[in-house]
């Protein structure tokens, strides 16, 4: 199961830890409190999302046995204007660069991450679409 914990440090400043002994600073900007020493909780969530799809849709283009030379997923969030200020709208960008990958293989990929397996994306309460990039 899953595991985290996180241990104030100063200001807004936390270092959490995963349950497999991985650790990251947590911080807020300096106008909210913080020292801008690390991302954001809001940003770690998009940045989970990101390396969760990115795994999938990597995973699933080699299964199709689809050279894939480089690949990256960014993601943007739109915020509510009231408390909790949770992000409402999602949009990830992915953007793979290989010879001869075919727009239906990534799409399928996409959807397969969106539907099925990626955890973050369906732990998620907000509305989330995407795009996509095939660079030569």
């Amino acid at each position: 199961m899953p595991s985290g914990k996180a241990v104030w440090n100063q200001g807004l400043q936390f270092v959490a830890t995963s349950g497999s002994g991985h650790g990251i600073v947590i911080d807020a900007k300096k106008e909210k409190g913080g020292f801008d020493a690390g991302a954001s909780n809001t940003e770690l969530v998009l940045m989970a999302l990101c390396g969760c799809t990115g795994m999938d849709v990597v995973s699933i283009l080699q299964k199709k046995r689809l050279e894939v030379d480089d690949f990256e997923v960014a993601a943007e969030g739109e915020f509510s204007s009231d408390f909790p200020k949770r992000i409402t709208d999602i949009e990830i960008v992915y953007r793979v660069w290989g010879s001869d990958i075919p727009a239906k293989a990534l799409e399928e990929a996409i959807k397969l991450s969106k539907e099925k397996y990626c955890s973050v994306s369906n732990s998620l309460n907000s509305k989330i679409t995407h795009r996509y990039e095939i660079n030569p």
